[in-house]
């Protein structure tokens, strides 16, 4: 008879979160967090709930990786990042739209010069696109508030990631008069 064996296995990502020092590029090095994030592993989003993980996990995507890891592994971080912060766990989002200082380092990425890098453009837009689908008034209101968003979305135009966050603002919010008011903002 099968059910004398234990077949339900915990997860080895539980496992590292029962321990005290565990830290966020060790569940990031596992293979499953991405699975185990968006299966809303409790215990897992807990802990990239912690505001030092969220603020970790947007510096991974607004910020250039070090020159002399190997290429393979260069964007791990990044990429990993960026899929957990869109993996449409809405108190991720619900966290990061709403804090203004997660806010203003994602922002951030927009001050550098050009060009900006295209991978980091593509994990930031995808980033940001998610919270103006999610959020659109807290994002929109937080944008506007911004003077120099405008010049700064025209200055990296060139950036195909950015003339598609561009275009998500112009398109993604449904409600006629808000999305009329994005455009005579714009």
């Amino acid at each position: 008879m099968f059910w004398k064996f234990d077949l339900h296995s915990s997860s080895h990502i539980d496992t590292l979160l029962e321990r005290e020092d565990v830290t966020l590029k060790e569940l990031m090095d596992e293979e499953d967090v991405l699975q185990e994030c968006k299966a809303q592993n409790r215990k897992l989003i807990e802990f990239l709930l912690k505001a030092e993980c969220l603020e970790d996990l947007v510096s991974f995507i607004i910020e250039e990786p070090p020159q002399d890891m190997d290429e393979k592994i260069r964007y791990k971080y990044p990429n990993i990042s960026c899929e957990l912060l869109t993996s449409d766990v809405s108190q991720m989002n619900d966290r990061l739209g709403e804090d203004e200082s997660l806010l203003m380092k994602l922002y951030s990425f927009l001050l550098n010069d050009s060009p900006l890098n295209p991978l980091l453009a593509s994990f930031f837009s995808k980033v940001l696109s998610i919270l103006i689908s999610r959020k659109p008034e807290q994002i929109v209101d937080f944008l506007k508030k911004k003077h120099d968003f405008v010049d700064l979305i025209i200055k990296h135009i060139g950036t195909s990631a950015i003339m598609d966050l561009l275009l998500r603002l112009l398109t993604c919010i449904e409600p006629p008069q808000p999305r009329q008011d994005v455009l005579n903002w714009l």
